[in-house]
């Protein structure tokens, strides 16, 4: 949702509109079952998920008789109401609740992040069919991307290391050292130089070579952020 909520709606394909509002639908309807499968539900976070799959309708609705800049109001209105359900469902969980804002901050950007690359991705195959689209978008959202990217490494890094000195947990580089330098070896270091390598071709124009090296970017993020999340878990800090 964030990804078309930030594209320019009028350079982009109404079928690339429509695949971003599909794959939304999809993930609020997984997590609408990992909240059912609980004993008991909170009213908030069920209203939450609700909220974002009538607004996820809406968008798909208006792509459909191609009202773009409505279906760009709606994109962008599910993307908050998802951060402000993550958030209230971050609280229910959260066994660290002092380090509530940092974590809060990098679940926002995590999925920012996994969001604008697998669009990013889908925006090059786009170009296969559809020629005519100037480049602006894809260098838009690559940008989008990149910058989502730098934030949540500078979060990762810095964050995890001020939580750290704040919050000391004992033996933490000892258990998590491991997990910690692959996370960020693999989550920001690896596909960051690949998004810089797909920028490089977007601005010749080699968008099939831009979505090539997208895809595997793309893989290594999701790695990255499974593995970020678990740390989060486990530990409390905004890896």
């Amino acid at each position: 949702m964030l990804a078309a909520a930030i594209s320019d709606p009028s350079a982009v394909i109404l079928r690339w509109l429509r695949l971003a509002g599909i794959i939304a639908l999809c993930m609020a309807g997984v997590a609408g079952v990992f909240v059912l499968r609980k004993s008991q539900i909170a009213k908030p976070q069920a209203a939450g998920i609700t909220i974002c799959i009538i607004l996820i309708l809406g968008q798909l609705a208006f792509v459909q008789i191609a009202r773009r800049e409505v279906q760009r109001a709606f994109a962008a209105a599910a993307f908050v109401a998802a951060l402000m359900t993550g958030i209230f469902s971050l609280q229910l969980i959260l066994a660290h609740p002092a380090n509530i804002l940092p974590l809060a901050v990098a679940c926002a950007f995590a999925t920012a992040t996994m969001g604008l690359s697998l669009m990013d991705m889908l925006l090059g195959h786009a170009y296969l069919n559809a020629a005519n689209m100037t480049m602006t978008p894809f260098v838009r959202l690559n940008l989008a991307l990149a910058i989502a990217m730098i934030c949540r490494a500078i979060l990762s890094i810095a964050g995890t290391i001020i939580v750290q000195a704040i919050h000391p947990m004992e033996m933490f580089w000892g258990l998590f050292g491991l997990y910690i330098g692959t996370r960020w070896l693999v989550g920001f270091l690896v596909p960051g130089i690949f998004i810089y390598m797909a920028h490089d071709c977007i601005k010749r124009r080699a968008t099939q070579s831009a979505t090539g090296i997208l895809y595997v970017a793309n893989v290594l993020i999701f790695i990255g952020e499974i593995i970020g999340l678990y740390l989060m878990s486990q530990t409390g800090m905004p890896l």
